[in-house]
């Protein structure tokens, strides 16, 4: 009974004694039972909390005297599991105080604060491919409105074409152009108030089939992207 896997060395260090044993005394026996954890038995749940002790620091081990010889020396084994999830938590640390720096930080964190906690990537889980790319162009407000075109040299000015003076951007389009307002007054029936938060609109899930159809009822970006298709059905 060996196990390869590298946090098990205890187990075969185990299983080598009672080798030893069972080739010394012929009416050696042992049974292994498989304990559930957090079922109230006493003993189990007392290695638990001794380990817990432990593993808070050196000042709560068991003396060196008192340790199996195998245990007395060197360094122990790192558990594989361990190390990544240390692993993980460091990177995601990192991501954090990245992400916490970007200049992208605020307009994003306003539309999505648990973006960090994967929650975009759960949303456009089941979104065609030309609908993902339209909720990456609204949060980030890289889309053909007249502001950011204007921005890279493609328009010549920055103001809405039903609205002189008033730059378009996305909030502008979603909630405010009055070119816009009896899809937007559809909007509004199906949705309530939140069909006025730019954060709901585009991240809350329930109104993805909403802004979907408010966006290609005003035909306002399909020279560029075409009708927008709508999120897939799960499966059955």
């Amino acid at each position: 009974m060996i196990n390869n896997t590298l946090g098990s060395y205890l187990i075969n260090h185990f299983s080598s004694r009672l080798n030893r044993l069972a080739r010394t005394r012929n009416d050696f026996q042992v049974t292994l039972c498989w304990l559930p954890g957090h079922a109230d038995i006493h003993g189990n749940e007392e290695a638990d909390k001794q380990a817990k002790r432990a593993a808070e620091g050196c000042h709560n081990s068991s003396p060196l005297e008192l340790l199996p010889g195998y245990l007395r020396h060197g360094t122990l084994p790192l558990s594989v599991s361990v190390l990544k999830e240390a692993h993980c938590k460091t990177t995601q640390a990192c991501w954090e105080s990245a992400w916490c720096k970007s200049p992208r930080f605020n307009r994003i964190n306003h539309i999505d604060p648990k973006i960090l906690q994967h929650s975009f990537i759960k949303l456009m889980e089941s979104f065609p491919k030309r609908l993902t790319s339209l909720y990456i162009a609204l949060c980030s407000h890289h889309i053909p409105l007249c502001k950011h075109l204007h921005r890279i040299g493609k328009e010549v000015t920055p103001h809405c074409p039903h609205c002189p003076g008033t730059e378009e951007t996305v909030p502008h389009f979603l909630l405010d152009c009055p070119h816009y307002c009896h899809e937007r007054h559809v909007l509004t029936q199906t949705l309530g108030c939140n069909a006025s938060s730019m954060s709901f609109l585009l991240s809350d899930p329930s109104a993805t089939l909403h802004l979907v159809h408010y966006i290609n009822a005003t035909g306002r970006l399909r020279t560029a992207l075409g009708e927008v298709p709508l999120p897939h059905k799960p499966p059955d």
